[in-house]
This record gives C-alpha cells, structure tokens and sequence, in this order.
C-alpha cells in the first residue's frame, strides 16, 4: 500500500510540474502587459522561493505560459511560499481598487481584489 501511495505522489508530482522560463533583464519590460484577448484569462502569483518569484499567464484557449522572475529583479511586498500554498492571486498592472503587490524599476504590480 505504501509503494502505491509513493507512486501515485510521484505521478502528480510530475502531472503538475511545469517548465517555467526565467524572464532576464529587458525581457521585464514586457513581462505583464496589458492583454485585450476574449480569452485571456490573466496573470497569476504562485509563490516565491529564495531565488525566484514564480507566475503563469493563463488562456482559456491556448497553452498557459509559466514565467519566473529573480527575487532581486521584483520586490514582492508579501511572498507566499512556492508549492507550499494552495491557489494563486490574480495580477493586474492597473491599480483601480487593486492593492499594490510589487514593484521592479519598470512599474508597479497589483493583486485583484475579490468582492
């Protein structure tokens, strides 16, 4: 029983692992822009570790794309820890009645605020 449970952890554990691609330098820029598209779905926080600060952009049609971002290129106002948490908060780069989330030398970042 026990070697079952360790091969179906390990089964998930790949399933849900994804290739996230490091964003350098000018790339930051244009990490989160603006995204018209009806099927957008948006950009979303899934936690940090020592060295990275890990996103996902997500369509509802098309392959989501998964991005990290180096700690000392984005400060983060509060880190939740990678893989440890469940969920992800929605980003936006319009502040409206977002609270701010984070800050690089290119702008400002806001969590979307569930009503």
């Amino acid at each position: 029983m026990k070697k079952i449970l360790l091969i179906l952890r390990i089964t998930i554990g790949l399933v849900s692992f994804h290739n996230y691609t490091e964003v350098k330098n000018e790339e930051l820029k244009n990490a989160f822009r603006m995204n018209s598209s009806p099927t957008f779905k948006g950009y979303f926080y899934q936690g940090s570790d020592n060295a990275f600060h890990y996103f996902s952009s997500q369509w509802v049609v098309g392959k989501d794309k998964y991005f990290k971002i180096p700690v000392n290129q984005l400060k983060v106002l509060e880190k939740l820890k990678f893989g440890k948490h469940k969920g992800e908060l929605r980003i936006d780069v319009f502040k409206d009645s977002n609270d701010e989330f984070a800050e690089n030398a290119y702008g400002k970042l806001y969590v979307e605020i569930e009503d």
